[in-house]
């Protein structure tokens, strides 16, 4: 896929400072996690730049229309030019009508959508759509599920997730997993649930140890699963952006996020994109909307900013707002 011209001003970066005091000594510091200069043992004051990413995760209910709960296609078309508020947008259930979805779509870097191999040819359902160059994209169909005619019929298709490491800068990578677990709550949905989080768990461990990560899609995980929520938290040591910003409703579309050494991670805004919707006022989809933007610093431009010893004063508002 050719490589086309991402306009918006967003995409491209919006660069904030915050000024850190550091005392260094003889021996090296820390600033969250990446190590200071040995050089440097007096007193800096640090600028450091926070740049912004916008992410969506969004299940546009794209089974064919006869099956869906939703109109997929009369609104998929609709849902198409809205992706490009976002430098990354994650998708589920993006099985019958991509095309229609990836018509007005400016990202330069896309997903192919993976081969239509099951019985009813939908594939796993799972893309993204990026400005930033992504490396190493992975498809890992889940090797438990539950139902092929009730409990949600999730055997009817090989949902699983796909992982790929995305460049937001330079030395800047992140880990960026797009997920969809087993749906329904009978206790045969539960035990899938558990067995695809340890089969997701494992894949972090083995391939993301040591990196930031972005893990978000639709959990299927709800008030019946807090404990396996907490499993995949406490394990692979995320955080649910919704609850460290004390969004007003939890909800079962997730984005749970970690910094490293190289790259810190902070969540700003939270918030259900009302622009999804029909003209009349109806969601596109049977599912909201979910976008979430984080700040992000890379460890080398901070060591970059403590060997100048640079300095500074913060603005009003350490990050902007994400604009409509």
């Amino acid at each position: 896929m050719g490589i086309r011209p991402v306009a918006a001003a967003w995409r491209r970066g919006i660069v904030c400072t915050v000024t850190l005091a550091i005392s260094l000594g003889c021996s090296p510091r820390k600033i969250g996690d990446a190590e200071t200069p040995d050089a440097l043992n007096e007193n800096v004051e640090v600028t450091i730049t926070w740049q912004r990413l916008r992410i969506l995760t969004y299940n546009v209910a794209g089974l064919p229309a006869k099956l869906s709960s939703s109109e997929p296609d009369k609104n998929t078309h609709l849902m198409s030019p809205l992706l490009n508020r976002y430098q990354l947008a994650l998708v589920q259930e993006d099985f019958s009508y991509h095309p229609e979805l990836a018509s007005a779509a400016d990202h330069p870097h896309q997903s192919e959508p993976s081969r239509r191999s099951t019985l009813f040819g939908l594939g796993d359902g799972l893309n993204r759509f990026s400005s930033l160059v992504f490396q190493g994209f992975e498809r890992h169909p889940w090797t438990h599920c539950h139902g092929r005619f009730s409990d949600g019929s999730d055997c009817f298709t090989k949902k699983g997730f796909t992982v790929a490491q995305h460049r937001l800068g330079p030395g800047a990578w992140v880990d960026v997993y797009n997920v969809h677990l087993d749906a329904g709550h009978s206790s045969g949905d539960r035990v899938a649930r558990a067995h695809q989080v340890e089969q997701l768990l494992s894949v972090i461990i083995s391939r993301s140890a040591g990196a930031a990560v972005i893990v978000a899609g639709d959990t299927n995980l709800g008030s019946d699963d807090g404990a396996l929520l907490l499993r995949l938290q406490e394990t692979a040591g995320l955080t649910d952006s919704c609850r460290v910003l004390q969004c007003a409703e939890s909800r079962i579309d997730r984005v749970l996020f970690r910094s490293s050494s190289e790259l810190q991670l902070r969540a700003l805004s939270y918030r259900v994109d009302e622009k999804f919707r029909t003209s009349d006022g109806r969601d596109l989809s049977d599912h909201q909307a979910i976008g979430v933007q984080f700040g992000w610093a890379a460890a080398p431009s901070l060591r970059a900013e403590l060997s100048r010893g640079s300095r500074g004063e913060p603005p009003e508002g350490a990050v902007p707002a994400a604009a409509d």
